[in-house]
């Protein structure tokens, strides 16, 4: 197996993927982070900021950074918790909600253009593997990986 290709390739996808994405969503004045917060929202609306961090893998401080100017866009809200006070749940205003299929729409164009020479099955497969991939990135840590602690560890 070409590992050294595959890794050009993900980094070549990922690159390509938000560049489609940041030029589809121009007129909406939408970055790439505000674009796959919402993508994710529409599927787990009422999920907490921390839930958030967790499903896009990103640091706290840039999902809240992300949060602060979607609110004032006008795309979502957060409310606090009924149980818990500390918890902030994150909704969609009806801008945001109208946003939906319009998100939706460019993921469908940029998966449809991806798979377009692959047949049902492989196409299925592809995102099965791209999903396990995810699931397995998003749990691994430095040690998890290389087998020891990374620099910045104790």
């Amino acid at each position: 197996m070409d590992y050294f290709s595959a890794s050009v390739n993900f980094g070549i996808i990922r690159r390509r993927v938000q560049a489609l994405v940041v030029e589809a969503t121009m007129d909406l004045g939408l970055t790439y982070s505000e674009f796959s917060l919402l993508l994710m929202l529409f599927d787990k609306e009422g999920c907490s900021q921390d839930d958030m961090t967790s499903f896009l893998h990103v640091d706290k401080a840039a999902i809240t950074r992300v949060i602060k100017i979607l609110e004032k866009k006008g795309f979502l809200y957060r409310k606090q918790d009924d149980v818990d006070r500390r918890l902030k749940r994150l909704f969609l205003t009806e801008e945001g909600k109208k946003l939906e299929p319009v998100i939706k729409g460019i993921v469908k164009k940029i998966m449809d253009f991806l798979a377009a020479d692959f047949s049902e099955a492989d196409g299925e497969f592809m995102i099965k593997g791209i999903d396990t991939l995810a699931t397995r990135l998003g749990m691994a840590d430095y040690e998890a990986v290389f087998g020891k602690k990374g620099r910045g560890t104790k």
